[in-house]
């Protein structure tokens, strides 16, 4: 599965055409898709339910034609409004009507009736070909869904109204989508920071697109069958050092449980053993939280945070009776002289053969330096959010939300590692390998201790001898579904979610994915 621009999107098309099927032939598939989609998103109970279907001049609203018809054939009540007139004897209005759908004549009380009691309405307005500023007949449409009091489910077929299909961008008059049905493959900009807002949950349809979309079209998209091959085995004939043993450093006075959170997380994903390396001062706190785990206490000071070069000699020293598999530096580490020093000794004395995995005020550490990545050796994944990412790339947040996959891409191959961009539709970039995309979002993943999850999750896949892509990959697809399951489980998509609900589905999760029963519905399904 990829995601791709109106052009990629374009030759897709044309090359599915020159090989027999015609654009009568992918409309029909277009608009069935949507109509089972619509049933699906209305738990199946079609009959008797109000639906109203805007159509807009162009192959959108055709799809959006037929798949008013379908859903009419089903038993739903359908009404239709073509804003812009299809022109004389348009079979798919003429099929429409037909089949008993009723037909707004234009904008004004028919449609202010027909938006008062729907369940449904779908946008099937325009697709990926508009560029223009909306206007006339379809912005009035628009704005009449916008101000009526009731509020409907709104559908949008391929993209809503008048959001670019390449950078996201939306005009004034587009309307945030509960759902989009994705016509063959997920538009790009349904994907960006603006894009996800106004896309709500996104359903890709196969409308047999598939063996045209080749690896040079688009950018990849994690998938439940992709992730399942990179998940580590598990032998039956095995023990605890088979899996490998992770570090966690990290915690401070502030940040007392992010490294416990980490290390938990970790130990789920299947790390054999963890160990958790932090200030003397909260272990004993530590211990509580995460009975599992080891404990390296490290020297500190109430002022200056953890002794610099001693710190590290101690850590170097405990390291000897077991050296990690994987290493995580970061998670509620905080900022101070001490800590600072501490971290950049660290990672110059890091054995090169070890994995690593740099997160929080490891990386706003990093981001102080110049040329910051000369300084790194071995594997490294990075896992920064949009701020973190604007801070080591020396430019502003908003310049790294416009360009999230380009950014993630070129940096992992300037710097040399992994880079785990963080945020809705997290991107996976390795130094050589193409981008690729989680299409696991959800607003209540915006909850603090979820990103030490996640580092907590690729150590342990590092750990297990997963490379860092994989490990990166795997680790965002888990994460994802974890989070869906605890959100699922809470009856709250939205919010609510901590930390600890979402680590206590990883086993569950990866056992989901391992059963390959696809993404988790209502999130991109």
């Amino acid at each position: 599965m990829r995601a791709v621009t109106a052009a990629e999107m374009r030759r897709i098309e044309e090359d599915v055409i020159a090989s027999g099927v015609t654009v009568e032939e992918l409309m029909q598939r277009a608009g069935r898709a949507v109509a089972n989609h619509v049933g699906d998103i209305l738990g199946g109970q079609i009959a008797q339910r109000r639906i109203l279907v805007l159509a807009g001049p162009g192959k959108n609203g055709g799809d959006g034609l037929i798949a008013a018809r379908i859903l009419r054939q089903r038993g739903a009540s359908v009404s239709l409004l073509c804003p812009i007139e299809r022109g004389d004897g348009d079979p798919l209005l003429a099929e429409s009507e037909a089949a008993g759908c009723s037909i707004i004549p234009d904008v004004g009380s028919g449609l202010a009736a027909a938006l008062s009691g729907a369940d449904v309405v779908v946008d099937a307005l325009l697709g990926t070909g508009h560029s223009r500023a909306i206007e006339g007949p379809i912005l009035s449409a628009l704005d009449a869904v916008r101000g009526t009091a009731v509020r409907s489910t709104i559908v949008a077929v391929d993209l809503p109204s008048g959001l670019d299909s390449d950078s996201g961008e939306v005009d004034p008059a587009t309307i945030a989508a509960d759902f989009t049905v994705a016509l063959g493959s997920v538009k790009l900009g349904c994907l960006t920071t603006t894009g996800a807002q106004y896309s709500g949950a996104i359903r890709v349809a196969d409308i047999g697109l598939g063996t045209y979309t080749t690896n040079a079209s688009g950018i990849a998209q994690l998938t439940i069958g992709a992730v399942q091959e990179l998940l580590p085995q598990r032998d039956a004939v095995s023990h605890k050092g088979t899996f490998g043993h992770s570090l966690i450093v990290g915690g401070s006075e502030a940040y007392r449980g992010a490294p416990a959170l980490a290390a938990l997380a970790a130990a789920r994903a299947g790390s054999g053993t963890v160990a958790i390396a932090a200030p003397d001062s909260i272990t004993a706190s530590l211990a509580s939280s995460a009975p599992e785990a080891t404990y390296i206490p490290l020297t500190s000071h109430p002022q200056t945070g953890l002794t610099g070069a001693g710190a590290v000699s101690q850590l170097m020293a405990a390291l000897q009776t077991k050296a990690p598999d994987a290493f995580c530096l970061g998670p509620g580490l905080g900022r101070s002289v001490g800590t600072d020093s501490f971290a950049d000794v660290l990672l110059r004395e890091l054995p090169e053969d070890t994995s690593a995995l740099l997160d929080a005020d490891a990386l706003n550490r990093l981001a102080e330096k110049p040329d910051w990545w000369t300084t790194l050796h071995g594997p490294i994944v990075i896992t920064p959010h949009p701020g973190e990412m604007a801070r080591l790339c020396r430019m502003l947040v908003a310049e790294v939300q416009q360009n999230r996959f380009e950014i993630a891409e070129t940096k992992a191959r300037e710097w040399g590692v992994t880079v785990v961009l963080k945020g809705a539709y997290t991107v996976v970039a390795s130094p050589d390998e193409q981008p690729a995309i989680c299409p696991l979002a959800m607003p209540a993943l915006a909850s603090g201790g979820t990103g030490d999850a996640l580092a907590g999750i690729i150590t342990g896949f590092l750990a297990q001898g997963l490379t860092t892509s994989a490990a990166a990959r795997a680790g965002v697809y888990v994460h994802g579904t974890a989070a869906a399951l605890a959100a699922q489980d809470n009856g709250n998509m939205t919010s609510g979610l901590s930390a600890s609900d979402l680590i206590e589905k990883i086993p569950a999760a990866m056992a989901f994915i391992g059963q390959g029963e696809g993404p988790v519905p209502p999130l991109f399904a």
